[in-house]
Parts: C-alpha cells; structure tokens; sequence
C-alpha cells in the first residue's frame, strides 16, 4: 500500500514524523468550486488537483500534500449556478495565511500550484510577495504544471484522433476522461454534450486573446453549456495517460526547483 501524502488525513503526529524523515516538501495546490457543465461536479479542479499532487508528491518521494485550497478566482463562471469565486485580495491573503501555516510546522520548501487556470495570473503575480515576506523561514516555489504538459497532453491526443477544439480547456473531451478516473462516481456521461469546440478559439497564438476574451465577458458567453470543448466519448484510459503526464511533468519541475 501506498504512503498516504494527504495532511488533511494525516494526524500530526503522522505529519511531524514525515517531516522528520525528510519528507520537508509541501503540496499547495489552488483549485476552484465553478461550473462544469451539466455532466462533471463543480469540485472537478479540486478532485483533480488532488489526483495530481498525489501522483507528484510520490514520484517526488519527498513531499506531503496540503488540502487543496477552494474556492479560488472563478468569477468567469459566476454567470452559472453553484460557481464561487474569492476577490483577488482575500485570495493573496488565503495563500499567504497558508504558506505562513506551512513554515511554521517545519517545511523547507512550499511549492504552490494550481489545477485551475482562472488562478494562474494572480498566483504569478503575488507569489513574489510571499517568497519576499517569508524569506529565512521557508523556500516558495512556483510551478505551472498546467502550462507545461499542455502541448504534450495536446500531442497525445490529437494522435488519438482527438483535435484541440474536442480535447477543450474546460470540461471537454480531456478533463473529462480525467474525472473518469479521479471521481468516476460523479461523472454523468448521459448529460455530455458539445460546448464550444471551434478549433479557431483553441489555436495557440489565439489562446492569450481568447483567456482575456473569457474573463471580460464570462464563460457563458461563449457557451450556454459552460463547456469548452466536447466531452463526448471521454474514457477512463485517456484518463489516465493525461494525469501521468501532468503529474510526471508536476514531479520533475518539483526536482528541479527544491535542492
């Protein structure tokens, strides 16, 4: 049986222990509590931040996972029933109140993540400031494992038969078949449908203009559904593939930055 590498199901004397063993890495993954369309719950990037830090942390060897934090930044999805958001400001505050926690019980290193893209700028943005005011205490690192198995995930796929617009970047084609194995219980593949899979919208040099297109207007701008993508047919073995790679991408970026 595998570790458990899930504080919030670790006693503290479990997690005390780890730390003494060399387990001195810390998980803080940002998800989210949004719309997933009428098929996936609302949790999906939390359960999948979940599903992937786990992954990490043991290929990793040497780290623990803390809850992941939700809600985050989803006022993009507010247009949509169940979907919570946090301002910018009680977010920075939420993340620094966590890395402050986290240097306090003994971590050398605390890598921040996040599982939601709606998080990633602001993440970028104020992480500078928590490194800065945490210095001496703790080592903070960031890492977009998002952005870097994007275009492999992408490769992947397409040799499957599967092109960008049907893979998606929200509830499509690819997350979907993710949820099929992190939370299969909670997946109605009956209510799958297509949302918004114009290939147009997913090409790479228009990715940074469609991204601010979405958090102007919102996501039920662009599709009634909330889906972007189509995740039609999704199945656990793709499933499968994509967290590995997302992990294993997770992992190697945690081995590069933490001595």
């Amino acid at each position: 049986m595998e570790a458990n590498v899930l504080m919030e199901e670790m006693s503290w004397v479990d997690i005390e222990e780890a730390i003494k063993n060399g387990k001195t890495t810390v998980i803080v993954v940002s998800g989210s509590i949004e719309q997933h369309g009428p098929h996936l719950p609302t949790g999906t990037d939390m359960f999948l931040g979940y599903d992937v830090a786990q992954r990490a942390a043991r290929q990793f060897g040497k780290a623990l996972v803390a809850p992941v934090i939700r809600p985050c930044l989803s006022e993009h999805h507010m247009g949509f029933a169940g979907s919570l958001t946090l301002s910018w400001e009680t977010y920075n505050d939420v993340l620094f109140d966590y890395c402050e926690s986290l240097s306090n019980c003994g971590f050398t290193d605390i890598v921040l993540a996040s599982s939601h893209g709606g998080n990633t700028a602001v993440m970028t943005a104020v992480t500078p400031d928590i490194a800065r005011k945490l210095y001496g205490k703790v080592n903070i690192h960031l890492v977009d494992y998002l952005s870097l198995c994007f275009e492999d995930e992408i490769a992947y796929l397409n040799d499957l038969g599967i092109a960008r617009g049907k893979a998606g970047v929200h509830a499509g084609y690819g997350e979907t078949s993710e949820m099929l194995v992190a939370k299969p219980h909670l997946v109605k593949m009956e209510f799958a449908e297509k949302g918004l899979d114009e290939e147009s919208f997913y090409d790479p040099q228009r990715i940074p203009r469609s991204q601010i297109e979405s958090f102007i207007h919102g996501i039920a701008y662009f599709s009634e559904n909330g889906i972007l993508g189509d995740p039609r047919g999704a199945n656990e073995e793709v499933g499968e593939k994509l967290l590995n790679m997302a992990a294993s991408a997770f992992a190697e970026a945690i081995s590069d930055c933490v001595d």
